[in-house]
């Protein structure tokens, strides 16, 4: 880019073109000119060298003969006689020294035996062949040839002399000074001839330049009459109608410019006005929205146990006349309801799709259907459901209605109840950021796989099932929407806002305010910016301590004497549960096994009674549900066996027993669509891994297989005949006897779970616990997962004093299984006794 103040910026534009043509043209001729000049030198030293040479070689041809004699030297002076009688141009003078350095012949006759200077000797001894030196010699200057002169003697070269040829340089290189003349007068010629058509050039071009400048000054004053003349067609011919056209359109635009900016400014005060109507239509809908959306998410929690508390920040701002709000899809909800006369707390955390209008709409739509779902289930007809089935009433509805937008409106949410008294938690997840709990300081995930997609995703109905977890004294479980998540942060190496990308910093920050929700939502502000609806709601779960199974080595000691008479002596058992039943009421277990005893003499309804209160002190145990729903049906209920059946299911998709019940009870209540989707869903299941799940089974549910044998006949082959006496041995209390026959089943299949699973528990019941824990490992090896055993073998250990071996397999078995409450409630026993320094020898390890 050329300065302002350059010399080039302050030359006129015809001096540009002048000096532009001039360079041309110097450019141009100059080389040429040099190049023309130094080759005719070039040519003309080569041919004096090449005389020169000749000269050399033929008086060399004369002299050598006298050089190597060196007595007279006729021939050789007589050769350079006649080189001057030659009369050649330039040719000054010529000489020819003897080996000594002596001149023994000389063109002008006036050095002949002289002696040549040491320098000169010097010189010419060193040389070779025939060379060329510059000389001065009394200002002039002088092309010097010195040719030695050699013989061959004895296959060697010997010098014998040297010849010496003096030119003047101007009379060599007088051609070539003749066409230096010549070159430079034609270039003369050429540079005039050019600057003249460089200012014909420069003055053709310049002058109606100059006319189009002078005629944009004039209009630039204001002149708007002034057009600029039309003398030709080429490119500034076309510029000058331009500068016309435009001229005439400044002209008019001048003269009509104050009705034009009036017209101009009526035009964006009409659009302004349009769009300020239509912003603050806009605004009055976001602000219905809002009002209706108010009262859809409230927190109407009234559990003195458990405490709910929620925030939510919709990123839309608005401002709607006086009233400033917010608008978004991210919606919370808390309650409290009955179900079968049990206080149970609801919420519910969502994020519907889209932004602002969007994303409200689908919150409205959901808070409309949940609400109602809530407000329908407080009227008392409607509150006899168990809580699974309410949970998957409400997906439903509100899967239904979002199914009907046809895919243009979906809502990710985690949704639940809470038992109030027992801290047991339903709940889903569907495509909702994972939640937290925090327990003790330490914020971890609750979920690590996903299973139901975003709510009005079509197909997920019969992937519906319900995920439980025992909520502990001082437990705080967090929900939140993907804004918690989704915040830009500061790149120190970009200097630039990205996005974050770690799932965990959420959890850091949970830690780092003690999940206090105040707190958790200052730091997330400071560690970013917020970038989308963001909400959050905390359950914090209070209990007062109370310990359940062992209070003292007393009922400890009666506990472990029921279940070992529970076979062999049930009405004893039964007796002795009603007697003391009052004082130890807070112990579930006893109704558990009065239940059991009940069967044992197969009466059905008294152990329904027991097992239903049971369940309501313990509501996660899911295989007492699975024995209720069996005895429902044996007492001809087969609406309250299809409930249960499906409590179970919604709990455990995967149990194969549970679904063919289930498919049995279908088939008796007509229900033949879900019978055969039930069916399927088993195909299914055995096609994936037909042994071990069926092992599975039979593992989740041995209990209730002791107590059908004694109502049903089994057919089978002489194996099976051989487990149903060991069975019997075995609910009769001959532990022995089992062990034994048991062991006879070991022997032609030691890959049996259900064998070796039995012969752990009987030699554990015999007091021989080493066997036992081998047993209950061989138990493991073929079924890695089987919760009971893992159970089992830390009651062994406890037994044994080993309470490190037995707080590791419980907690490892609290991890893997949360369903399993026994895992829980063994590891909270020991810790208690624990505190309290109580040495206990044991705790019940059977299923």
């Amino acid at each position: 880019m050329i300065k302002k103040n350059s010399i080039l910026s302050d030359l006129s534009l015809r001096t540009k073109m002048i000096v532009l043509v001039s360079l041309v043209v110097l450019i141009s001729v100059l080389p040429l000119s040099a190049i023309v000049l130094y080759r005719n030198q070039a040519v003309v030293l080569d041919k004096t060298f090449e005389v020169c040479r000749n000269l050399a070689e033929n008086i060399s041809n004369l002299s050598t003969e006298e050089l190597l004699i060196n007595e007279t030297y006729d021939a050789t002076q007589t050769s350079l006689n006649r080189l001057k009688q030659s009369k050649i141009s330039g040719l000054l003078d010529s000489f020819v020294l003897n080996i000594d350095g002596k001149f023994v012949a000389d063109l002008n006759n006036e050095k002949i035996g002289d002696e040549a200077s040491d320098e000169m000797i010097g010189d010419y001894s060193s040389l070779t062949e025939l060379t060329l030196k510059e000389i001065s010699l009394e200002e002039n200057s002088i092309l010097r040839f010195i040719f030695p002169i050699f013989i061959e003697y004895n296959n060697q070269r010997m010098r014998v002399g040297t010849a010496v040829f003096d030119f003047d340089k101007n009379k060599v290189y007088e051609p070539v000074f003749q066409i230096r003349q010549t070159v430079i007068i034609v270039a003369s010629v050429l540079f005039t001839i050019g600057i003249i058509l460089a200012l014909l050039a420069a003055f053709s071009l310049s002058k109606p330049l100059e006319k189009l400048s002078e005629g944009a000054r004039l209009i630039g004053q204001g002149d708007l009459n002034y057009r600029f003349p039309i003398s030709s067609k080429d490119e500034i011919g076309n510029l000058a109608i331009t500068f016309n056209q435009m001229t005439s359109q400044i002209q008019d635009f001048t003269n009509n410019l104050e009705l034009m900016v009036e017209k101009r400014t009526d035009e964006l005060n009409e659009s302004l006005r349009v769009v300020q109507e239509l912003k603050e239509a806009q605004d009055g809908d976001y602000f219905l929205t809002s009002l209706l959306l108010d009262p859809l998410q409230m927190n109407n929690n009234t559990s003195s146990n458990i405490k709910t508390e929620f925030f939510i920040e919709q990123k839309k701002k608005f401002t709607f006349k006086k009233w400033e709000s917010e608008i978004g899809g991210d919606i919370c909800i808390t309650d409290t309801i009955q179900l079968f006369g049990k206080d149970y707390t609801v919420f519910i955390n969502g994020d519907a799709m889209g932004k602002s209008i969007q994303g409200a709409g689908g919150a409205l739509v959901f808070g409309v259907v949940f609400n109602t779902g809530i407000t329908r289930s407080k009227l008392e007809k409607n509150s006899n459901i168990h809580p699974e089935l309410w949970l998957r009433e409400r997906y439903l509805d509100i899967q239904n209605v979002f199914l009907s937008f046809d895919g243009s409106m979906y809502i990710s949410i985690s949704m639940g109840l809470i038992d109030n008294d027992t801290g047991l938690m339903y709940y889903i997840n569907a495509e909702h950021p994972w939640s937290i709990l925090y327990r003790d300081g330490k914020a971890s995930f609750l979920e690590n796989e996903l299973f139901l997609r975003k709510i009005g995703t079509p197909g997920q109905e019969n992937k519906f099932y319900i995920k439980l977890f025992q909520l502990q004294d001082d437990d705080i479980i967090l929900f939140g929407s993907d804004g918690r998540d989704d915040i830009l942060i500061q790149s120190n190496e970009l200097n630039e806002e990205i996005m974050n990308e770690d799932e965990n910093l959420f959890i850091k920050t949970v830690e780092e305010a003690n999940a206090e929700v105040e707190d958790i939502i200052k730091l997330t502000k400071i560690k970013g910016k917020i970038s989308d609806d963001f909400s959050l709601l905390k359950i914090e779960f209070k209990k007062s301590t109370s310990v359940d199974y062992i209070i003292d080595d007393t009922i400890f000691n009666l506990i472990d004497d029921l279940q070992s008479k529970m076979v062999s002596e049930p009405k004893y058992v039964i007796e002795k549960i009603n007697s003391i039943v009052y004082e130890y009421r807070d112990q579930k277990i006893l109704f558990k096994i009065r239940a059991e005893a009940y069967l044992n003499i197969q009466d059905y309804q008294e152990a329904l009674t027991d097992y239903l209160h049971y369940s309501t002190l313990d509501p996660s145990d899911s295989l007492v549900l699975f024995e209720i729903s069996k005895l429902y049906e044996a007492l001809g209920d087969i609406n309250n066996a299809a409930n249960f059946g499906e409590r179970v299911y919604l709990r455990l998709p995967n149990f194969v027993d549970n679904i063919k019940h289930l498919i049995k009870l279908n088939i008796k209540l007509g229900n033949e669509d879900k019978a055969k989707i039930l069916s399927e869903k088993t195909l299914s299941l055995t096609k994936q891994d037909s042994y071990s799940k069926q092992k599975k089974a039979i593992s989740d549910v041995s209990k209730f297989f002791e107590k059908e044998n004694e109502v049903q006949k089994l057919e089978g082959h002489s194996e099976e005949e051989k487990i149903k006496i060991a069975n019997s041995y075995y609910r009769k209390g001959d532990y022995q006897n089992a062990m034994s026959m048991y062991h006879e089943c070991y022997k032609n299949n030691n890959q049996n779970t259900w064998v070796c699973f039995r012969l752990a528990n009987s030699y554990s019941l015999l007091n021989k616990n080493k066997k036992a824990l081998e047993f209950y490992q061989k138990v493991l090896d073929i079924e890695p997962d089987n919760f009971h055993a893992i159970n089992n073998m830390g009651s062994i250990y406890f037994k044994l004093g080993d309470y490190n071996k037995s707080r590791e397999l419980w907690t490892s078995l609290t991890n893997s299984h949360p369903e399993f409450t026994k895992a829980q409630l063994n590891l909270s026993h020991l810790e208690k006794l624990e505190q309290q320094s109580i040495t206990s020898n044991g705790m019940d390890n059977q299923v």
